[in-house]
């Protein structure tokens, strides 16, 4: 039949990036945007959008999905007691601060610099997931500390469109958190960065009179529709999959794949 042609050419590889997303979401406490955005802009970019369009219109889908997926993932963590709420309550707010200013920033930014911000962060999230390093430091944060790291952690996460896992992670385990801990942790934290980062672009929209097909301002809604609830499916497979898997080995696999990718779009941007 046609119409199962047309969803197979078109929307497949949406669901299946949804999969993909949900399972690294449960397993290594990030939101999946490392993944989303350089998937979601090959995507875009192919079916006709500028590269600079294509860009933004990423970073903004992508949050819009961490949304849902960091609340498959948080329900599952809270289940197995993966959750310091104690941190989280602390880092909420400053993080959700952080995310919304640096958003509204984010949207007027040259894609090409966002490109390659996003690009150098990911190659230095590889670098730290392959290296895998042990914490060295166990003090408990002050309050200032937190509130600043937090900060930190929300403005680098809108910008490169991440759910915040790839720097919560390793602050965490550094302040004697222990790694699946860790994890959970930074699942509840990607909620409020994605929400903040997606209200922005929604406002973003409103403004706009006119709007491409299958878009609302930068978000790409065939995206969200079939990515969401894919990764939200799979996230509490992700979060089993942390008892039975050699996470080490899984970190430094994904590691190689997010080289990959920064170089893929450093050469894209600079060729």
């Amino acid at each position: 039949m046609e119409w199962i042609q047309l969803f197979i050419e078109q929307y497949a590889l949406l669901c299946l990036i949804g999969v993909v997303v949900g399972i690294l979401s449960g397993l290594l406490g990030i939101g999946g945007g490392i993944v989303l955005v350089p998937m979601l802009h090959a995507i875009l970019v192919a079916k006709g959008f500028s590269a600079d369009a294509a860009f933004h219109m990423a970073l903004a889908t992508s949050m819009a999905c961490i949304v849902f997926t960091s609340l498959s993932s948080i329900t599952a963590h809270h289940k197995n007691q993966n959750i310091v709420w104690p941190y989280v309550w602390s880092m909420v707010p400053m993080a959700f601060i952080g995310s919304l200013l640096a958003t509204l920033v984010a949207i007027h930014l040259d894609a090409f610099y966002l490109t390659l911000f996003f690009a150098a962060f990911t190659f230095f999230a590889a670098i730290q997931l392959f290296l895998d390093r042990k914490p060295t430091q166990h003090k408990v944060p002050g309050k200032l500390e937190i509130s600043l790291v937090s900060l930190l952690i929300g403005i680098i996460s809108a910008l490169v469109s991440i759910g915040g896992g790839t720097l919560t992670v390793p602050y965490l385990t550094m302040r004697n958190v222990s790694v699946k801990q860790a994890i959970g942790t930074s699942a509840v934290l990607g909620f409020p960065i994605a929400l903040a980062s997606t209200v922005s672009y929604l406002q973003d929209a409103m403004r706009q009179s006119e709007h491409a097909p299958d878009t609302f301002g930068l978000l790409y809604l065939p995206a969200i529709m079939l990515i969401a609830p894919f990764s939200v499916l799979f996230a509490p497979a992700g979060v089993a999959l942390t008892k039975r898997l050699p996470v080490k080995v899984l970190k430094r696999i994904f590691a190689v794949f997010l080289m990959g990718v920064s170089v893929n779009l450093l050469w894209s941007q600079l060729a």
